[in-house]
């Protein structure tokens, strides 16, 4: 397979993987609202745990199932970035990248955006009295600690200080720098022969699912943690198939083509992934499990493994569409435009809705848990039913982030810049319906 097919099967693909990317990170809205009715901890809540709780039980559910695929998802789309970041640029270029996409906007949001979740989490406790600007130099007591992928945490005696949810951005930047030198590595012919080689394995039947392994032993061997529900470096395997989906399209022919036999392994892992975290019990253990007796190493090995399951059902269902989009384009009687031509018209309808799409998958993140904590902190006051409250904070969630990103980022070039988003500029130079498209972290 030659590299120019490669490359141009993969921009095909593009819209997809922005909808999908897209579609994850608005996910995350229902995801983290789910969780201020969910057994564990989070920055405010309905109410005590109560396993008579019918909206506590059914959000433990969906807490747990959508955490298996939901932050491993945005590496993988992380991934796919990293390799069309690396097309057009250097080395030394691309790490600048990172930083303008990554860093300014993980500091800005942690200046910005982070302070009041805390702050109303603080509220949460009715004998908490201090003002937002009491608090402020409290939360902003840091101290350097090297806790790879993490430097800074707070110091005592409060220890308020937390990047929150944008611990995403700093893991992704750590990582991707880390990684340079294997990213650099398989777009050289020696790496582009093992990356080929590797689509062999890929075109194997079920040789799909062996790519499991790596994300089961870590998990089982280090331990789950507090980040997105997984062991920090569970997310790499996930960032490298991204990379190598990108690079090698057997791999995204290789979802497609197993995920029917996914649909019935992931339903049938999930049932036993259930069974077994109500067997190991408590529900507020379910995202610290540490131990190393056997039960819970088997537990979080099955966790990997069904992570998988969900993750080659929903990328070879975005496979499979980008498939029939591609087949459509391409049917007879229907001409490509030629190079200049698609270079050259005006963006259609849907060009437009994807590179807006596209582009605010990065700010809608960073911007989104503030207002599910503010809302919510409110919303759980009401005496009203549960799943009333919860649609209510997804719905004002959506509506505020949405307003916010619209009205007060995307439109100025300053504001842009601090949420990693891409000069004006650069974006109307992107014309045409293959034009590259941001994700998260590109």
């Amino acid at each position: 397979m030659t590299q120019n097919s490669r490359t141009g099967s993969q921009a095909r693909r593009r819209r997809e993987l922005d909808a999908m990317g897209m579609l994850v990170v608005v996910g995350l809205v229902f995801f983290h609202s789910a969780q201020i009715f969910y057994f564990a901890d989070f920055y405010v809540k309905n109410e005590p745990p109560n396993i008579e709780s019918a909206s506590q039980l059914v959000s433990t559910l969906f807490v747990a199932f959508a955490g298996l695929w939901g932050m491993p998802l945005m590496f993988l789309i992380a991934g796919l970035s990293v390799w069309y970041s690396l097309r057009k640029r250097t080395a030394g270029q691309f790490a600048l990248e990172r930083t303008r996409r990554l860093v300014v906007p993980l500091v800005v949001g942690t200046v910005l955006l982070v302070p009041p979740i805390v702050y109303f989490a603080l509220k949460a406790d009715l004998t908490y009295s201090e003002t937002f600007l009491q608090f402020l130099p409290r939360f902003f007591n840091i101290q350097l600690s090297i806790d790879f992928p993490r430097f800074l945490t707070g110091a005592p005696p409060d220890e308020l200080f937390t990047i929150a949810h944008l611990w995403f951005l700093e893991y992704l930047f750590v990582y991707t720098l880390v990684l340079l030198p294997l990213w650099l590595y398989l777009r050289r012919p020696a790496g582009q022969r093992l990356v080929e080689r590797f689509g062999d394995l890929c075109a194997l039947p079920w040789a799909i699912y062996t790519l499991a392994l790596p994300i089961a032993i870590i998990e089982a061997a280090l331990g789950t943690e507090f980040s997105g529900g997984w062991n920090r470096y569970a997310y790499v395997p996930f960032l490298i198939y991204g990379f190598l989906m990108a690079a090698e399209p057997r791999l995204g022919q290789a979802f497609q083509r197993h995920r029917r036999s996914a649909v019935t392994l992931g339903i049938m892992a999930l049932l036993l992934y259930y069974a077994g975290n109500y067997m190991m019990g408590p529900v507020v253990e379910f995202d610290a499990q540490t131990k190393y007796d056997l039960p819970n190493v088997l537990f979080r090995a099955l966790k990997g493994i069904t992570s998988w399951f969900w993750v080659v059902l929903i990328m070879g269902l975005v496979a499979g569409v980008g498939k029939m989009r591609t087949r459509k384009e391409t049917e007879p009687g229907r001409e490509p435009l030629p190079d200049l031509s698609v270079a050259l018209r005006k963006p259609s309808l849907m060009d437009r809705v994807f590179a807006y799409v596209g582009e605010a998958q990065l700010p809608f993140y960073v911007l989104h848990m503030t207002p599910i904590v503010i809302i919510g902190f409110y919303v759980v006051q009401w005496d009203v039913n549960a799943l009333v409250k919860y649609l209510v904070i997804v719905l004002a969630t959506l509506g505020v982030t949405l307003l916010l990103y619209d009205i007060a980022v995307r439109r100025t070039w300053l504001t842009r810049f601090l949420f990693g988003m891409k000069p004006r500029v650069a974006r109307s130079m992107e014309t045409g319906p293959e034009a590259p498209r941001p994700n998260p972290g590109e």
